[in-house]
């Protein structure tokens, strides 16, 4: 037996809003890229470039990121990397990466948000969402309610 362990944790800004799909058996798929920072040292000084990541959601998660996302918001999305093939249609075949989000939390207060729908001067409607920095949802669906709700009151360690 091999032990292996495949977990993400990205934080960064939506590019786009989630574009949102049926799967053949009915289940909601929602798929959105993430800009996510990476800082490293040159000769120069410090740089800063950004990676952009396609995170994919399903079901339960996946009408939460339809409903509460939309370009622009800074979420933490924690999943599995997967990495995929198919044969393009030149015969080549091709690869590709995905998140498969496991959780997505908003990392922005409501206030937060609201300075940044104000701010917004690429002419973007970014709607207002009823929303806090405690929401999240998994795709165990559950949502976690904030600090305090443990059953277990004793520390782990």
């Amino acid at each position: 037996m091999s032990i292996s362990y495949n977990k993400a944790i990205l934080v960064g800004r939506l590019t786009a809003d989630p574009q949102v799909s049926y799967a053949s058996n009915g289940m909601l798929i929602a798929k959105f890229t993430l800009a996510v920072d990476r800082q490293f040292r040159r000769d120069a000084g410090n740089t800063q470039e950004a990676d952009f990541l396609r995170i994919v959601a399903f079901g339960k998660l996946a009408e939460f990121v339809n409903n509460y996302l939309s370009k622009g918001r800074l979420v933490m999305a924690e999943g599995r990397i997967q990495t995929s093939k198919f044969q393009g249609a030149d015969g080549i075949t091709k690869y590709y990466t995905d998140i498969i989000a496991e959780t997505i939390r908003f990392m922005e207060t409501k206030k937060s948000v609201q300075d940044f729908d104000r701010k917004d001067t690429n002419g973007y409607d970014t709607p207002n969402r009823p929303f806090d920095n405690t929401d999240m949802i998994t795709n165990n669906e559950e949502v976690f309610d904030g600090p305090g709700e443990s059953e277990d009151d004793e520390v782990p360690f």
